[in-house]
């Protein structure tokens, strides 16, 4: 893994790691990182604004996942800015698993996530829905 980053930049890895943390392991507070305006964003799909409306958005594209784990590759940090590369492991409702590429993009401001990013294909976790 590499890892670049100041100890002023911890903020937002930290809590970028906890998020992909919480995904893995508890989705309800996955959501609670996220400030009441945040901007979501998945692939080529739509801005989506607001936890609500992303939480809506989540439930929907993980219908069929019966759970999911993120390997950190690699790190950056600026600022407020983290940035991270994954292998994504998907474990579908019928015992499937398959593991995709993913960057991240998370801006933070107030120790909140404001801006969520994720650069991926999505296409074989709809395909297996």
């Amino acid at each position: 893994m590499t890892v670049n980053s100041s100890a002023s930049d911890a903020t937002a890895l930290e809590i970028t790691r906890d998020l992909l943390h919480a995904a893995d392991t508890d989705i309800v507070r996955f959501f609670e990182y996220f400030s009441p305006g945040c901007v979501f964003r998945m692939g080529n799909n739509d801005p989506v604004e607001g936890r609500e409306a992303i939480q809506q958005w989540v439930a929907a594209y993980l219908g069929s996942v019966a759970g999911m784990k993120h390997a950190v590759l690699e790190e950056w940090v600026d600022d407020d800015v983290a940035v991270v590369r994954v292998e994504v492991t998907y474990t579908m409702k019928n015992d499937a698993t398959f593991t995709l590429p993913a960057v991240t993009r998370t801006r933070i401001a107030d120790g909140s996530v404001t801006e969520y990013m994720i650069f991926m294909d999505p296409g074989p976790v709809v395909a297996a829905s």
